[in-house]
């Protein structure tokens, strides 16, 4: 891995930024930063990196499912119309490895917890052959 893309730690560091999640973490605990607002997008942000110095000939078959934010009711309602439905994994690895059909990722904080519709996905998921893990940081995601 490129020295540029990790943070005096050793880990991935944020994009644009100089320090790692865990960096921004121990530095907000110790009072010298504001709390962290989007920690899951981060962790995301920095297995991404990783995807892609390590996985680029998986390039089009790892992709994140861009279901989460704030929406108004009437964007809400037009995303469900299109078939965006809660509870689908924010990552889909659409890579067979012979005993599972694909990989689905759930990326939540230390003291985040699947929704019952996360829990249901997680269920079909498995069902239908798939793998599918709950990650905490980039290293979880990737291992």
């Amino acid at each position: 891995m490129p020295d540029n893309i990790k943070c005096k730690c050793g880990n991935v560091k944020l994009k644009g930024k100089d320090y790692c999640l865990e960096c921004l973490i121990k530095q907000f605990n110790a009072g010298q930063r504001k709390p962290p607002t989007h920690v899951e997008d981060d962790i995301q942000q920095a297995f991404f990196t990783l995807v892609g110095l390590e996985l680029h000939k998986l390039d089009k078959l790892i992709f994140a499912v861009p279901n989460g934010g704030k929406r108004n009711a009437r964007e809400a309602a037009r995303f469900k119309r299109q078939g965006v439905k809660k509870g689908i994994a924010d990552i889909i690895c659409l890579v067979s490895n012979g005993i599972y059909t694909c990989l689905c990722l759930e990326c939540k904080t230390d003291e985040g917890e699947q929704s019952p519709e996360q829990k249901d996905f997680e269920k079909q998921v498995i069902q239908a052959g798939g793998k599918y893990e709950v990650f905490r940081s980039c290293d979880e995601g990737i291992k």
